[in-house]
């Protein structure tokens, strides 16, 4: 198969899971910063053109980035200021750069593919990786990558509805799911549960009313025999195992979700849960102290920092709640508005009457419902950006498409 540019594009989205760093005396730098240019020499070499056409949700998503660097700019250092607007305009111009990767069908599917060879990938590494540390659960050991297993689980049961195929490929993405299940449920990660769960029922049920065949009905029967055991798997054996008792431990830890309405007062079953919390608490007291613009940008982690004497250092882990806290109302409603905007825009396309649009509507949404609940618990990475701007990418290469059409139509008319 040639090596097309759509292809090096996925690739280089599947570095983000790595979040790979490079820190120097006045500003951190991601890898994206340096593999950015490679990307627009190959996209130029490749005979690719650079074409911008907005729609009101990628529009709206520049009235948020303005207003991020305005905000930044009036309470924050230069050089934070300059930090934020190089990673921004990067987001930015990737976002166009997906959009231009996904412009047609073929291209949209290889695009995928990629996706989900490259997250399969990553998420069996990060799992072997902790096996060989002696943590048979809680792949967490390499800390980025362990957001690959529930992206690769929803890619994985998307496909068993989408593709056609013979037996022995049905039977191969069977196994794919099996093993993207197992591996989610073993690596701990609630937020990767719940967005799997929320992403996979929002497809399915736009599968179900698209086209309720005899191929839709296998499928969903047979993705909820799946998941039954892998369940019953679990509770059969996993749960009895010692060294499966983080399991046990992310389940009983639920019970954190008591101190969210209490104050935070009572005894945590987690740390983890005892850090979120308490940037929950503080994020809200923050804002009711600085409401209209916030406190500016990428200040938060250094709010928690100082109030907690450095005992929590990391950014916010929920990234609705860095929004709010640093940027204020205006900021949390300027990000919102797009989100909306790509809802709105992504639900219509997914019922679209043109098969093969519908269809990777219905894809897109389930990835942007994906990456929305992901970021109810993360934040201050280039993932929590990947999940704004992969759907927005993915919805204008999908207009363009429908753009490039309807001209066709008119034309033999």
């Amino acid at each position: 198969m040639k090596i097309k540019f759509h292809h090096v594009l996925a690739f280089f989205l599947l570095t983000l899971f790595f979040d790979f760093d490079y820190e120097l005396s006045f500003v951190r730098l991601r890898i994206m910063d340096f593999y950015l240019v490679i990307l627009v020499i190959l996209m130029i070499l490749s005979g690719g053109y650079f074409k911008i056409k907005n729609n009101a949700a990628t529009i709206s998503f520049y009235l948020f980035i303005v207003f991020i660097l305005l905000n930044g700019i009036a309470k924050v250092t230069l050089g934070s200021v300059i930090k934020e607007t190089i990673q921004l305009l990067e987001y930015v111009f990737i976002m166009h750069l997906i959009a231009n990767a996904t412009n047609e069908a073929q291209k949209r599917k290889e695009f995928l593919d990629v996706l989900f060879w490259g997250t399969g990938c990553i998420a069996f590494f990060s799992m072997m990786y902790s096996a060989s540390r002696g943590h048979y659960a809680n792949f967490k050991d390499l800390d980025a990558p362990k957001h690959s297993f529930a992206f690769f689980a929803l890619l994985a049961v998307m496909r068993l509805f989408t593709s056609s195929g013979s037996g022995k490929k049905t039977i191969f993405q069977l196994a794919a799911i099996f093993l993207a299940l197992m591996m989610l449920l073993l690596s701990g990660e609630r937020k990767g549960w719940a967005a799997f769960i929320i992403g996979t029922g929002i497809f399915t049920y736009l599968q179900s009313k698209s086209r309720f065949s005899k191929k839709t009905i296998n499928a969903m029967v047979t993705f909820i025999v799946i998941a039954a055991a892998v369940g019953t798997i679990a509770a059969l054996y996993l749960s009895g195992q010692p060294q499966f008792r983080y399991i046990n431990r992310q389940f009983s830890s639920l019970s954190d979700i008591t101190n969210v309405f209490s104050g935070g007062g009572s005894a945590y079953e987690s740390k983890s849960d005892e850090e979120r919390i308490f940037m929950l608490h503080y994020g809200i007291q923050l804002f009711t102290k600085f409401p209209i613009s916030g406190i500016g940008v990428d200040q938060f982690r250094i709010y928690v920092y100082k109030a907690t004497s450095g005992e929590f250092g990391h950014d916010a882990h929920n990234f609705y709640l860095k929004v709010l806290v640093e940027d204020g109302i205006i900021g949390i409603l300027l990000y919102l508005t797009p989100l909306f905007l790509i809802f709105i825009e992504l639900w219509k396309l997914a019922k679209s009457r043109i098969p093969d649009i519908a269809r990777d509507g219905r894809i897109i949404i389930a990835l942007f419902f994906l990456g929305s609940v992901v970021n109810l618990f993360l934040a201050g990475k280039a993932l929590s950006w990947l999940y704004l701007i992969l759907p927005c990418g993915m919805l204008l290469g999908l207009n363009r498409e429908l753009v490039f059409r309807k001209s066709i139509n008119e034309i033999r008319q």
